[in-house]
């Protein structure tokens, strides 16, 4: 899940924009503005190329590896491409000049409806038919986020949703009890108020991910906010008495109740730490993906999972994203590429080693409570947080990608440094986002 990187370019931005200009009507042109239905079973090319963006080792290794295991699963010739650089712009621009120089490409979720309104890629729904994939099997929330009004421009590769880590070596020696699966905010805070120990430089909670797509989202909404509208136009949280009671939660653990590192604190971390692995914090709450860097860090006997806390009135969500594959419009090898994903998603392609080790969590259902997954989590609670993430999995996936987070998180995130008020800030962010979804194109709606 959640090796998420939020970056759209200004250029990127311009050249799939609202829908107008020269950029919007390359775009657009390119396709044509048909769905294209999948070729027959067997008919595709046999070779296909396959990018990603560059992120380093062991990462790219294990992907390459994968694609090898694919290749030789298929029958399929694969060139996996590590691309440098600036991957999505890059991605844009060919299209826009009506070539493609992959057939599958890497997406996230603040590309893919921008891509897919323009006419990027294909919509993968047809091929899943075609071959009976059993579609319950993937998160409700992934195939939401990934799509738009009955499209599916995207295949998650990797998923998982938001945990509360904690380490119990912390809460041992303070004597505080453990977080379950029915905790609560008022455990949660009481809880945090005895871990905290800011004279020794020791704190309760680093919450990461702060923003209205992420972390703060899940506050809202356990204390029964709304976040947008069915059809995502509108947000709704401006004048919501239970979005501020959330926002107002999240804003106090910084600025009444003190439970987070300072930035004094912070900024003596050891380099490359964080402070869930330097142990100056108790609990990280942020996506599953963190329990790579954080168990070898404290050790795994230390380390457990329990999901968000339960809000006033038992709502209990957790963000649930990751990243996915989306197949190319213009690919002359749609099939093959099909082929492919198909198998990396059968038991045999998604519990592939090298796989494993590529991803933060199986998109999977079945396969994030296979052993050969949760063999890494034995003796954790973390089937808890699964649960959650099946029933109440949450995410915010909107057409203007990362311009909409842009002006809603900045009003918000002064919230919580105490610079205006939690009311003050939800009722800015609202208004900046509505006048933008103001200005979507007809296309979009």
């Amino acid at each position: 899940m959640d090796r998420l990187r939020h970056g759209v370019t200004r250029r990127g931005a311009l050249l799939i924009g609202s829908g107008g200009g020269v950029g919007a009507a390359l775009l657009l042109a390119a396709c044509g503005g048909r769905e294209q239905a999948p070729a027959p079973a067997g008919g595709a090319p046999a070779e296909i190329v396959w990018a990603k963006s560059q992120e380093g080792e062991p990462t790219d290794g294990n992907w390459v590896a994968t694609t090898t295991a694919a290749s030789q699963a298929t029958g399929v010739k694969i060139t996996a491409v590590k691309d440098s650089g600036d991957f999505w712009t890059k991605r844009q621009t060919e299209f826009a000049a009506g070539t493609a120089t992959a057939d599958i490409m890497y997406n996230q979720l603040n590309w893919v409806l921008l891509g897919g309104l323009n006419g990027m890629f294909v919509d993968h729904y047809p091929f899943m038919r075609r071959d009976k994939v059993d579609l319950g099997q993937y998160y409700n929330i992934d195939r939401d986020s990934w799509g738009w009004k009955g499209k599916l421009w995207a295949i998650p590769y990797t998923s998982g949703g938001e945990v509360v880590h904690f380490n119990k070596k912390l809460f041992d020696a303070k004597g505080v009890k453990l977080p379950n699966k029915d905790w609560t905010y008022d455990d949660f805070l009481a809880a945090a108020q005895k871990l905290n120990d800011p004279a020794n430089s020791r704190f309760a909670v680093d919450v990461g991910q702060n923003v209205i797509q992420y972390v703060m989202g899940t506050f809202i909404r356990n204390f029964g906010g709304k976040v947008v509208n069915e059809t995502r136009d509108k947000a709704l949280y401006g004048d919501d008495g239970n979005a501020l009671k959330g926002l107002q939660f999240d804003a106090e653990l910084f600025t009444k109740y003190r439970v987070t590192p300072t930035a004094e604190a912070t900024k003596a971390l050891p380099s490359g730490q964080r402070a869930m692995e330097a142990q100056v914090v108790a609990m990280e709450m942020n996506g599953v993906f963190r329990h790579t860097n954080i168990r070898p860090a404290i050790g795994a006997e230390n380390l457990d999972f329990a999901p968000p806390p339960k809000g006033p009135t038992g709502i209990q969500q957790a963000r649930v994203a990751g990243n996915a594959w989306s197949i190319l419009s213009l690919s002359k090898a749609q099939d093959a590429a099909w082929k492919v994903l198909r198998w990396l998603h059968t038991k045999e392609g998604m519990l592939t080693p090298a796989h494993l080790d590529f991803i933060a969590w199986p998109p999977l259902v079945w396969a994030g409570k296979d052993a050969k997954w949760l063999d890494r989590f034995k003796g954790t609670h973390i089937a808890d947080c699964q649960k959650v993430w099946e029933t109440g999995g949450h995410n915010l996936v909107l057409p203007e990608g990362s311009d909409a987070f842009s002006v809603m998180n900045a009003p918000l995130a002064k919230a919580l440094t105490g610079e205006i008020a939690p009311r003050d800030a939800l009722r800015e962010s609202a208004e900046k986002a509505n006048e933008l979804f103001a200005r979507r194109p007809a296309n979009w709606k």
